[in-house]
């Protein structure tokens, strides 16, 4: 099975929805389970209508099995009255492999990819769950300070990589909300090609934003958006070799 993140240290860039859109081209070809790692629980709440019993916080607390709080293909978090961030707080720290644990329970039950949703923080939440990945996507805006952001990424990343003695993939980029007929914008993604990414553009579609409220996915909302190509695109390069 193979891991995936969708990251970077930055609100607002659209990582909740690249995890859903690559996900529902990945769950076309391959068993997929969703996870939601961030306590606001944005990915939970756009595809899951429905009162849920027990979520991931249920999970790592041990107050409900894994097979019983996956919801629809989810493992979700329940962001009102929410345990996974007052977990994380108060016991994770003693439990430095339990996403590594987490990860390999998912591939008992068949599953070929998991993909997780993360918050910007870069508390130990997120450490840990990046610790336990194969792979992270940095997802960032057509926008200066997402130059920025990228590079704290990085430093972020070396020092998670040193202080876990891990290994995580990191050489595919996201770059959202594109407008080509925008100068700044194209200034913005040639300085970003100037580093070492496989570079994955998505441009601006109201139908991205709008897809969300209406608990569908892009494909569902608007299945001739020219955006799924490079969504198709890098589902496979996920994917590609992955043994």
């Amino acid at each position: 099975m193979k891991s995936i993140a969708f990251y970077v240290q930055k609100g607002g860039t659209g990582k909740t929805t690249m995890t859903g859109l690559v996900g529902a081209a990945l769950s076309k070809k391959y068993k997929t389970l969703f996870v939601d790692g961030d306590p606001q629980g944005n990915l939970t709440s756009w595809f899951i209508t429905e009162p849920l019993a027990h979520d991931l916080g249920d999970v790592m607390r041990g107050k409900a099995s894994l097979e019983d709080s996956i919801t629809d293909g989810i493992l979700p978090t329940i962001a009102l009255d929410g345990v996974l961030k007052t977990w994380s707080e108060s016991s994770l720290m003693q439990k430095p492999f339990a996403f590594h644990d987490l990860v390999e329970n998912i591939a008992s039950m068949g599953f070929e990819v998991c993909l997780f949703d993360l918050g910007p923080g870069i508390s130990l939440l997120e450490k840990s769950i990046l610790a336990a990945m194969d792979e992270v996507v940095p997802v960032m805006a057509a926008e200066y300070f997402s130059v920025d952001g990228l590079e704290i990424f990085e430093n972020e990343l070396a020092k998670l990589k040193a202080d876990r003695r891990t290994e995580i993939r990191a050489d595919k980029l996201v770059i959202n909300r594109v407008n080509r007929s925008f100068a700044l914008h194209k200034a913005y993604r040639r300085s970003l090609e100037e580093r070492r990414y496989e570079i994955f553009t998505v441009g601006q579609s109201t139908s991205i934003s709008d897809c969300v409220p209406m608990h569908q996915t892009l494909e569902e909302f608007d299945p001739k958006n020219k955006n799924l190509k490079t969504i198709e695109a890098l589902a496979g390069a996920l994917m590609n070799g992955r043994g």
